[in-house]
């Protein structure tokens, strides 16, 4: 029987979840940041596939040996080589994440889900903001919220991770009636009416791939 057959984040997992993260935000990098630059500075896209990539390379680290330290090294990535409040915030969102998970060699489903918890929550806390400001929180946390849910019916990591994504993706998808209220997007509030959050279809995409690589399928 397999790790993910067993429904375990494990080390492995994790490292796996960093490297799918890291290929679908590089695919999609041209998309973010012509997002970005609407109005931004238009460098979201090749930022986060920068530090998805360094996110990706220390996370394959034979001295990580629990996934909480392959999503706390990710986290540190961020914080390393992007600057600015897309860096600090998707830092501290994988290294709360990580400290979540606990210091089980196997967590399950349930561990995960409290992982994503503090994640969110840090988040919010760092950025100041709350879902409807157009920011990441809007399909981070539906996609948490979605997670939670899912696995309190008695959801595999399976389930737990398609129905985050897919939460994640509608988040971000109604970012385009909002105007923003926080960070530097609220100088642009009428340019970026319209156009969908930059840093909320990052989370999307983040979702989408973690849920592709449990599922074993390639959506996008």
């Amino acid at each position: 029987m397999s790790k993910v057959d067993r429904d375990l984040v494990d080390r492995d997992l994790a490292v796996r979840l960093v490297a799918a993260a890291a290929r679908r935000v590089h695919d999609h990098q041209e998309m973010l940041s012509q997002l970005d630059a609407v109005a931004g500075d238009g460098d979201h896209g090749v930022n986060m596939s920068t530090a998805l990539g360094e996110a990706d390379r220390r996370s394959g680290k034979c001295d990580h040996v629990t996934a909480a330290e392959v999503f706390k090294a990710a986290g540190s990535a961020f914080h390393d080589t992007v600057g600015g409040a897309a860096g600090a915030l998707f830092g501290a969102f994988f290294r709360a994440m990580g400290g979540g998970l606990g210091r089980s060699a196997e967590p399950g489903p349930a561990d995960l889900v409290a992982g994503l918890e503090k994640g969110v929550a840090r988040v919010t806390r760092v950025g100041r903001s709350e879902p409807g400001q157009k920011t990441m929180l809007d399909a981070m946390a539906p996609a948490v919220s979605a997670a939670r849910t899912t696995r309190e019916a008695g959801g595999t990591l399976a389930s737990v991770l398609r129905s985050a994504a897919e939460a994640a993706r509608d988040g971000a998808g109604a970012t385009a009636a909002m105007r923003p209220s926080a960070g530097r997007a609220r100088y642009a509030s009428d340019r970026s009416l319209g156009t969908e959050d930059p840093g909320a279809n990052t989370v999307a995409l983040i979702f989408e791939a973690w849920a592709d690589e449990i599922s074993g399928g390639k959506h996008g």
